[in-house]
């Protein structure tokens, strides 16, 4: 019986510490500079992933730039619109920070976001990202600006 009663309390204790040290991580994080926070206006509606953007101004917040990196996605109000995560990047921005757009089935999608600042592209649909520039005439891209921390 001593045994179980140690055994219940070392689970307990470790229990409780995992549980503190997860809420610490968390605390952090919240309290962390992000590595972007850009703002842009979309004039017209697009899809990212798997959300519908419609016409309008918008902030986007990546907290970490470590892959995978995931931006939030949020309207003039503050209102989160929707997170989104790439795993892919690429090094080459062409020195701009920019939604990068591409027409696919009459839609208007974000596949990738080039961030100049941060010297990556971070990528969202592979597929349209890799259409050859012939493709890529209804290319367009939306400017991001850098929000000063």
């Amino acid at each position: 019986m001593q045994g179980n009663r140690k055994t219940m309390g070392m689970a307990m204790l470790v229990a409780a510490l995992f549980t503190s040290l997860f809420f610490v991580d968390r605390a952090r994080a919240q309290g962390a500079v992000p590595a972007f926070v850009g703002k842009f206006t979309l004039p017209y509606q697009a899809h990212w992933g798997k959300s519908v953007l419609q016409p309008g101004d918008y902030t986007i917040t990546i907290v970490s730039a470590a892959a995978p990196t995931i931006a939030s996605i949020r309207n003039a109000e503050g209102d989160a619109v929707t997170y989104v995560m790439s795993g892919t990047r690429s090094g080459n921005t062409n020195g701009v920070n920019a939604l990068l757009i591409k027409e696919r089935d009459g839609q208007l999608r974000v596949h990738s976001l080039a961030l100049a600042d941060m010297k990556m592209i971070l990528i969202y649909d592979p597929r349209l990202a890799r259409e050859t520039v012939q493709e890529a005439r209804v290319s367009q891209t939306v400017p991001v600006m850098w929000v000063k921390k």
